[in-house]
């Protein structure tokens, strides 16, 4: 299997001759399989191996994220055979069983399925890391809800009834349980909020909050002081907010949980944000990009030097953008530094530094730091002040690419951003490469999406008269979305290059609408209307590009 994969990869250009032999040369050393340090090492991330496995084979590629598992083929195959086997059983068929696995030819593994169910099996290809977060999801002991269990925890709390043998307080449980939860739900935020009489637990779910249990507000002291515990903050003190972090492990994940409390006039108030590495979704084709605006990105990752900026509020995805540019380059010829805060993702071969206030070190300190330890790449977490933008610009300006994101509502008003900032105009043209501002949409549900024709009062509501839209797919509820009809989100872009028709009215100091105006003239589109070619394609809804486009 390995060998017939590396060629595959070689001659589908997926993987070069240069990144094999130094992937060989690191294999000597760690006897890993060859495929194994492939993925470590960022070269080719394993949906893409599943994906080539599967038509190399001629099997059929599922994705278990999203797809609706059947229970009665879950009841077929024991646990423990799931496990061994790195299986998972998807569904029933006219007396034939559909299996999801990494590697179609495992024979020992067909053969006990058939000798197990005692039926035919149709073997499928995923991603192993989907597979084992579908075991652990679809075999979890026991009938009752995390929910559920929750809220017989906390009555044990309130009780001051304990649940283990050695004393275990409930609420450690329950912040378990609702960790755990929040991982197999994809949500990217936890918050525990305090009400006058309740506890208010809600996830944020592709970009949308949801509740999720109510409890006693006499345990709200008790949760509290569990999560602190965790973070590492000080349980002493509620007067002030604190930060904090927690290196959680689930299912053979880790997640990183940054913490963070403020003081309300009910009690404190904690959100706690999930960085769940396996829900990380990078790499330029997985962004959302349409053909054009893919070409667009990956020109200005090829520029040799300037300064691109990645623009939008916080949550939109702009961070996961210029990470798969970073993907883009090739880390063995060229010298990448990065200063993040924090860092979210660690990229092979690139050198990542985290900001540290108390040590001194911020981002203008650290480019001053990276412009002597010859780098050709300079990834800077954020643009938020004027000695950090001056230092990025002076960078640019003397050979160095530089990406950055910078908070602003689309890619025009980050002109008027920067010299708000304190940045002079005469610099912006020279250095500025270009701007993409982003936004993030809920997709259809893909397991319950079906057509629906638009009003004549919904037409007129969005205004679309004129843009040719007369119908979108929605989703109309199911197990597999939550009953929400959106499943996972898609990015929405405009580009805006710093163009010999754009630098002038920068050095003119004209305001945003001027430069937006002009940049449609020459053939810009903006976020709205790359969204409504993504309605038109079915992956996203009206009311959600009008949402965050507003």
């Amino acid at each position: 299997m390995e060998d017939q994969l590396i060629r595959l990869f070689l001659d589908n250009k997926i993987l070069t001759e240069h990144q094999l032999n130094a992937a060989l040369k690191e294999q000597k050393q760690t006897r890993e399989l060859l495929i194994e340090v492939i993925i470590r090492l960022g070269l080719v991330d394993r949906e893409k191996v599943s994906r080539i496995w599967a038509e190399a084979t001629g099997h059929k590629y599922v994705d278990i994220k999203n797809q609706n598992v059947d229970a009665r083929a879950v009841a077929l195959v024991p646990h423990q055979m799931a496990e061994r086997f790195q299986i998972m059983p998807v569904e029933i068929n006219n007396g034939t069983i559909q299996i999801a696995m990494y590697n179609p030819g495992n024979i020992i593994a067909v053969d006990a399925l058939r000798r197990v169910t005692r039926k035919d099996v149709d073997i499928c290809v995923a991603n192993v890391e989907s597979i084992n977060e579908a075991i652990a999801v679809h075999y979890r002991t026991g009938t009752v809800s995390a929910s559920d269990e929750i809220d017989r925890l906390a009555a044990a709390a309130l009780s001051g009834v304990s649940e283990a043998d050695d004393n275990e307080p409930p609420t450690v449980r329950i912040i378990d349980l609702l960790i755990e939860k929040a991982v197999i739900d994809r949500a990217t935020d936890i918050h525990i909020s305090p009400d006058e009489k309740a506890t208010r637990i809600s996830f944020r779910i592709d970009g949308i909050m949801r509740p999720v249990n109510v409890l006693p507000r006499q345990i709200h002291s008790q949760i509290i002081t569990r999560v602190k515990v965790m973070s590492g903050i000080n349980i002493a003190e509620q007067r002030v907010p604190q930060d904090g972090k927690i290196n959680y492990q689930y299912s053979g994940r880790y997640v990183d949980i940054r913490t963070s409390t403020s003081p309300t006039h009910n009690g404190e108030n904690v959100v706690m944000r999930m960085l769940d590495k396996a829900n990380i979704v990078m790499g330029m084709d997985r962004l959302g990009l349409d053909p054009k605006n893919h070409v667009k990105i990956s020109e200005l990752s090829k520029k040799p030097h300037g300064i691109v900026l990645s623009a939008g509020p916080t949550g939109s995805g702009k961070t996961t953008t210029l990470y798969s540019i970073l993907q883009e380059l090739d880390a063995l010829e060229k010298n990448i530094l990065t200063i993040e805060d924090p860092i979210e993702y660690r990229l092979p071969y690139i050198k990542q530094s985290q900001v540290n206030e108390k040590a001194g070190l911020d981002f203008a300190k650290a480019i001053r730091h990276f412009l002597r330890q010859d780098p050709d790449v300079i990834l800077v977490g954020e643009i938020r002040d004027l000695e950090t933008a001056k230092i990025a610009f002076q960078a640019a300006m003397t050979g160095h690419l530089v990406l950055s994101t910078i908070h602003t509502n689309d890619a025009a008003s980050c002109i008027a951003r920067l010299m708000d900032l304190g940045v002079e105009s005469y610099l912006i043209p020279s250095s500025l490469r270009a701007v993409m501002a982003q936004r993030l949409v809920r997709r259809v549900c893909p397991n319950c999406a079906e057509d629906h024709e638009l009003t004549e009062a919904e037409i007129e509501q969005y205004g679309i008269q004129n843009d040719g839209l007369v119908s979108e797919k929605r989703g109309r509820g199911c197990s597999n979305c939550g009953g929400t009809g959106y499943r996972g989100r898609s990015g929405i872009f405009e580009i805006l290059n710093i163009t010999p028709d754009i630098s002038p009215l920068i050095l003119q100091q004209v305001s945003s609408d001027v430069i937006l105006m002009k940049a449609q003239e020459k053939g810009m589109q903006t976020m709205r209307e790359n969204g409504l070619d993504k309605i038109k394609a079915g992956i996203t809804t009206l009311s959600e590009v009008y949402r965050v486009t507003g």
